[in-house]
């Protein structure tokens, strides 16, 4: 039994002939998958093609050694296809499909329907524009999971650290057939083919700022770039606008909606960063051509189905990176994916190795920028997806880096150099590592314009991922103040620190060489001390604070004595900032200082940083009552309402 009358109904049928509509049906046949059952297995040789008749499909991807899979797409709408990856080489299924309740399909075996593709280029025109135009949404839904997920990149995350393309001028006399073979869209392309698309193109240049495609448009160009550099930026339903990559490789196809021959409506936009040279074909130009010539129509729609499967490949990746928090596994995974098409002697298959340990990161990120730029052509495609995959580590990578380059310049300082002169050194050196973080700063104006003042912060754990090779953890928070004030004051000021247990000896001497106040905690080695010894060398920390204070420097401290995560920050605070502020009998300024989130890895959050107007502590005391007794409750209060602060350098860091 044909399904004749059944395919009438498909989208694209008014445009077949009742031959043609015959000749697909008779190679059709009607399935039935209960719920649950697997219509499509992820990396199985894609033996069979589908379309929705009825119920919904899942979409799940296997990734590394995660359990079970992870979805990544849903469809209920009807003739939605199901299994088109099977159209393009490797000739596999990219996801695994599943059954959402009682689902029927109708389908085709692919070798069969390939053939008659051949025999009947018309046929196979219309049913892969179709199955291109209805699986537009699975790019859709793959970005709005990306959105949700992480830190969305803007342009300037793609432009700061390094220019990525391969561009050379070819010259004047270049002509549009050589610009075709060198673009790997056209590979599959017959020279006939190729001459007719050169007799409907056009090099245009467009200027910085241009908008070449805006949301909701249904664009009637097809463009593939020569120079410059595309954001494609991602409009949320909200209208809120993200990059999601930077087009600037050579022969790249930046605009391709508007060769299909159904037309596809779009959530991006598409704006020139730098002028841009770009191949441009009209729309109409192409439906003349795919109509005289439907088998040039057909091997567009094919490499169409290409592009979408390779920008579904990509957007998906960096949700695996997101959902799982892991750029190896996604990496890992996607040359699993692609390991047919891989030769084995590939360098690619360095990169998970060279990536899984921090010293060798940037030798993975120059393997990967070689690749993208030298490769074969599946392993430009992959790097050059590990480059948008990778981005958030880099920028990491850099910002290590320069934490690296900030200790070994402070603990190889010569001797004769000053200490205030080394802690400003210090603070230059952390501006340029910290340039590659997101940082969200509130309240600066409530800093001081004269110096003499005491900084207190929360004071929050360092991730265990940027411990130094030689196992010192900076402190990144104080740093952070440090380098605030010395671009402040020219002077980045002094700040408290912790005197370490004996097998901190390395800390300690760092901080000794920057001329920081030391101070022993309930951390640092216990001494065998009197009472009265102990109390000795407390009043002779307060005296060279105050000393400090009152020769115009600024103190900088955290009153809890010691340091927790951002959702536990700050616990009590000791009295020592604020009997520092007492001794020192001038009744300087206190500037609270709230931050967020540095506790996290930055390739995962944005940090948050809130200064609060300043206090004195006699705006706070009452000192006509006992000095103890009024600093404790004072305390108590106190710490109950930091915690405020951190909840607006929490909300500061989360708003987008």
């Amino acid at each position: 039994m044909t399904l004749t009358k059944t395919l009438h109904n498909l989208p694209f049928a008014d445009r077949l002939t009742q031959k043609d509509l015959g000749l697909l049906a008779q190679l059709a046949e009607l399935k039935s998958y209960q719920n649950g059952e697997v219509i499509t297995l992820q990396f199985a040789t894609a033996e069979k093609f589908s379309v929705l008749f009825s119920g919904a499909v899942t979409y799940h991807l296997n990734v590394g050694d995660q359990r079970g899979a992870l979805e990544v797409g849903k469809s209920k709408e009807k003739w939605t296809p199901i299994g088109w990856s099977g159209f393009r080489e490797p000739y596999r299924f990219a996801t695994t499909a599943i059954a959402s309740g009682e689902t029927k399909v109708i389908q085709w075996d692919n070798k069969e329907l390939r053939a008659l593709f051949d025999q009947h280029p018309e046929i196979g025109m219309h049913v892969l524009s179709s199955s291109l135009m209805l699986s537009t949404s699975l790019l859709s839904d793959a970005r709005e999971a990306w959105m949700s997920g992480a830190v969305p990149l803007n342009a300037s995350d793609y432009q700061n650290a390094m220019s990525y393309t391969s561009f050379q001028d070819k010259g004047p006399h270049e002509s549009t057939m050589d610009f075709f073979r060198q673009s790997a869209f056209f590979n599959p392309f017959a020279d006939w083919h190729l001459t007719k698309l050169a007799e409907v193109s056009k090099t245009i240049h467009y200027q910085a700022g241009s908008k070449l495609l805006c949301k909701g448009q249904f664009s009637d160009k097809f463009m593939v770039l020569k120079s410059g550099k595309v954001a494609l930026n991602y409009v949320t339903q909200k209208g809120e606008s993200f990059t999601s990559d930077i087009l600037q490789e050579r022969g790249q196809v930046i605009l391709w909606s508007g060769a299909s021959y159904d037309p596809i409506p779009n959530n991006m936009e598409l704006i020139v960063l730098e002028s841009v040279e770009v191949l441009e074909i009209n729309r109409i130009d192409l439906l003349v051509l795919y109509k005289e010539f439907p088998t040039l129509g057909m091997v567009f729609m094919y490499r169409l189905l290409w592009l979408l499967g390779s920008a579904l490949k990509a957007i998906r990746a960096q949700v695996i990176t997101q959902t799982f928090d892991r750029e190896l596994l996604t990496i890992q995974t996607m040359i699993e994916q692609a390991g047919a098409q891989i030769s084995v002697c590939s360098d690619l298959y360095k990169l998970p190795i060279l990536l899984a340990e921090k010293v060798t990161q940037g030798d993975a990120f120059d393997l990967i920028d070689r690749l993208a730029e030298e490769g074969e052509n599946i392993e430009k495609n992959l790097a050059n997806l590990f480059r948008k995959i990778t981005m958030p580590l880099r920028r990491e990578f850099l910002f290590l880096e320069g934490l690296r380059r900030m200790t070994d310049h402070v603990i190889t300082a010569p001797k004769d150099i000053s200490s205030a002169e080394l802690r400003n050194q210090c603070s230059q050196l952390f501006e340029r590592a910290v340039s590659y973080v997101d940082i969200k700063i509130d309240g600066l104006e409530n800093i001081p314009k004269s110096s003499g003042n005491i900084f207190i912060y929360n004071h929050l754990l360092n991730h265990p991922y940027y411990t130094l090779p030689n196992s010192f953890q900076i402190t990144l928070d104080s740093h952070f103040i440090s380098m605030l004030l010395y671009k402040f004051y020219k002077d980045s000021g002094l700040r408290v620190v912790r005197i370490g247990k004996g097998p901190e000896y390395g800390h300690q001497d760092y901080y000794n060489k920057l001329g920081h106040l030391g101070v022993k905690t309930q951390d640092s080695d216990p001494t065998q001390q009197t009472a009265e010894e102990r109390r000795q060398v407390r009043n002779e920390f307060f005296k060279e604070a105050g000393d400090k204070l009152r020769s115009g420097m600024n103190l900088i401290l955290s009153p809890e004595g010691t340091s927790r995560e951002t959702q536990q920050s700050p616990v009590d605070f000791k009295p020592g900032a604020f009997i520092i502020a007492e001794k020192s009998q001038i009744d300087p300024l206190i500037v609270p200082v709230a931050i967020a989130f540095f506790d996290k890895r930055i390739s995962k959050t944005k940090l948050g940083v809130v200064i609060k107007k300043p206090f004195r502590l006699s705006e706070v005391i009452d000192k006509e009552k006992p000095f103890k007794e009024e600093l404790r409750s004072f305390l108590e209060r106190y710490s109950k309402e930091y915690r405020t602060y951190v909840e607006e350098a929490i909300e500061l860091a989360e708003k987008q």
